[in-house]
């Protein structure tokens, strides 16, 4: 029911317009500066699982899947998803900042990261973080569709 609600306002924001452009902040922009012009929606950590996570360009190629969303000792909330590859074989997985991924639809996009920036992340350690419930909420942004 909450992912339904939540596919609708996708489609109302997009026809209307209010959802932010598809294109990576502004050179010198924080994170969270750029999430705040993505217009973040609450949504359950269950509805993200297991979703694919793509580029934000047209081609939107897959870079992996979503594993978890967990809560690192500062604070901080990040997807972990499955990175690398060929075909879901050989993938590790790296976390990245929630404030730097938007939801189009039922696929997560990355957008402040490159293929070749996520490709030097650091293979995610578990310890280092708290797995959050899959019925907590958190917010995420965004994304308009590109056509």
């Amino acid at each position: 029911m909450a992912s339904s609600r939540l596919a609708v306002l996708c489609l109302w924001l997009a026809a209307t317009g209010c959802a932010a452009a598809q294109e990576p902040a502004p050179q010198g922009t924080s994170l969270q500066q750029s999430a705040a012009r993505r217009f973040p929606q609450p949504v359950e950590v269950g509805t993200l699982l297991r979703r694919e996570v793509i580029q934000p360009v047209e081609a939107q190629n897959g870079l992996g899947r979503v594993r978890s969303v967990v809560r690192r000792p500062d604070g901080q909330v990040e997807l972990v998803m499955s990175y690398g590859g060929v075909l879901g074989f050989f993938s590790r997985p790296i976390a990245v900042p929630i404030d730097a991924v938007t939801l189009l639809g039922q696929v997560v996009e990355v957008m402040d990261f490159t293929p070749a920036q996520l490709g030097k992340f650091p293979t995610f350690a578990a310890a280092d973080a708290t797995p959050l419930p899959p019925g907590d909420v958190i917010k995420v942004g965004l994304a308009k569709p590109p056509h």
